[in-house]
């Protein structure tokens, strides 16, 4: 059974990114997406450092670019990572984001085999791990990152099989 939508999924280009790198809206919000990234935003090197993933994707409906990801490591393993979710700020609570991570599984699964999905989330954003869990996502475990300060930030590494 095919499931019809309004969005597409495509791989993001440099444009995309320029947009992507203004979307925090709040320091929060930075820090979940780039944890060694300074309030406020440094565009140019968000954009570089989002340039350097070959597999970033973008979610558009009618040409318009609505949210972000990236596919870490798909040949590793067995086991895709996604990183730097986002969803543009006008377009949150409309399911782009579980639309954006079924994307992902399923390039992950056809184009690269991959028997699993993993993301880390941090131990302070609740809606992120619900969000995850309630698409299957289930905890493996914390371990501990550095901000842009150097101080300690508690991640849950969250997997799934595919």
């Amino acid at each position: 059974m095919t499931v019809s939508t309004r969005y597409q999924l495509r791989r993001a280009n440099l444009d995309d990114l320029a947009e992507i790198v203004s979307w925090p809206q709040t320091p929060t919000e930075l820090r979940y997406l780039f944890p060694r990234a300074s309030w406020p935003a440094e565009p140019l090197k968000l954009l570089e450092h989002l340039a350097g993933h070959d597999e970033g994707f973008v979610v558009c409906d009618a040409g318009r670019v609505l949210g972000f990801a990236s596919l870490y490591n798909p040949k590793q393993q067995g086991r895709a990572w996604i990183g730097h979710l986002i969803v543009h700020p006008q377009a949150r609570r409309m399911g782009i984001a579980r639309y954006l991570v079924t994307a992902l599984t399923t390039v992950a699964a056809e184009c690269y085999r991959s028997s699993e999905m993993a993301t880390i989330c941090f131990a302070h954003n609740q809606g992120a791990y619900d969000f995850y869990s309630k698409l299957g996502f289930r905890n493996e475990g914390w371990e501990t990152r550095s901000d842009h300060l150097g101080e300690p930030l508690k991640v849950y590494r969250l997997s799934k099989a595919i």
